[in-house]
């Protein structure tokens, strides 16, 4: 049977209506009509009771809906897939990554990487930790950069690469009472406005539970959804953040100067963070990929 027929198919159910359903899947109503009448008759049953005005799935018909919506799916997914290894094979490379990937040297391997290989391409993208595992479990990439949520494990079983070690710190104007501490203890923030990553984001979790364990639920002030307008905010002295440490270093194309206008305090407890090159377990990564990761390997040994 043509798998096309499947796809008309669930659509006239759902639409219940020859003329929309047509005009959804570009067709005239005759060819759809016909296509109908020939899935029913390779069947040997009747899938829509066409009795009343407003056509309507029979028994068998609800019972052939939710395989046709499966079968829907799979040949998506082939092709997708498919499409993958083939862009694969001509030499792609798809990475998924935590943001600022300048200020984790992300961009300096990618750079190396297209200078090695120059007729690839890479395609990166960034996203949360959370967003970077649902891509990398449905095959939209070959690798991401993230710190990785203990929720990842129970997802999807990873190889994993130590790529980095990162820690929570405070961010706080230069004219504020703190500025010249070069350690704070969380609770010494407990009466400040908080400018913070936006919410749900791994990094604004990790702040609201680090300040949760030490008794004090932070004050959020600003909630921003790019690490430059946090720290633009803290230097106007709309309040303090925190951010992993990398995330305060100097870009390597700069967007502030050598000598940054906000101070930069580590915190205790001390919440420390990793970030991991990761890539599904079991899977072979195409030609290109495994390049990528090989160098990726290399850059950490020197």
């Amino acid at each position: 049977m043509n798998l096309e027929y499947f796809r008309e198919f669930v659509v006239l159910a759902d639409t219940a209506n020859y003329y929309e359903a047509a005009d959804r899947l570009y067709m005239g109503e005759s060819t759809l009509s016909k296509h109908i009448k020939s899935m029913e008759k390779e069947l040997g049953v009747s899938l829509f009771d066409r009795s009343t005005r407003k056509i309507a799935l029979t028994n068998f018909g609800k019972l052939l809906l939710p395989y046709a919506k499966t079968i829907m799916q799979a040949q998506f997914d082939y092709t997708a897939e498919l499409e993958n290894e083939v862009e694969s094979l001509r030499g792609r490379v798809t990475v998924g990554t935590i943001s600022s990937t300048a200020k984790y040297g992300i961009t300096g391997i990618v750079s190396r990487f297209k200078k090695l290989h120059p007729d690839s391409t890479v395609r990166m993208f960034e996203g949360d930790p959370d967003d970077l595992v649902t891509q990398l479990n449905s095959r939209k990439c070959d690798v991401i950069f993230a710190h990785l949520p203990e929720s990842a494990s129970a997802s999807i079983a990873f190889e994993s690469i130590h790529y980095c070690d990162d820690s929570l710190v405070c961010i706080l104007p230069l004219d504020h009472p703190l500025a010249g501490e070069k350690v704070l203890h969380l609770n010494q923030l407990k009466d400040e406005n908080f400018v913070v990553l936006a919410e749900n984001s791994t990094i604004h979790n990790l702040i609201i539970d680090s300040c949760h364990r030490v008794g004090f639920s932070p004050k959020m002030a600003f909630i921003c959804h790019r690490v430059d307008s946090v720290l633009d905010l803290v230097t106007k002295g709309m309040g303090v953040a925190l951010l992993t440490e990398y995330l305060t270093f100097r870009p390597e194309d700069g967007n502030f100067p050598e000598n940054a206008p906000f101070a930069v305090a580590h915190v205790l407890p001390e919440v420390n963070v990793s970030v991991n090159l990761c890539y599904r377990k079991g899977d072979r990564l195409s030609p290109m990929a495994r390049q990528f990761v090989e160098l990726v390997k290399d850059m950490i040994k020197e």
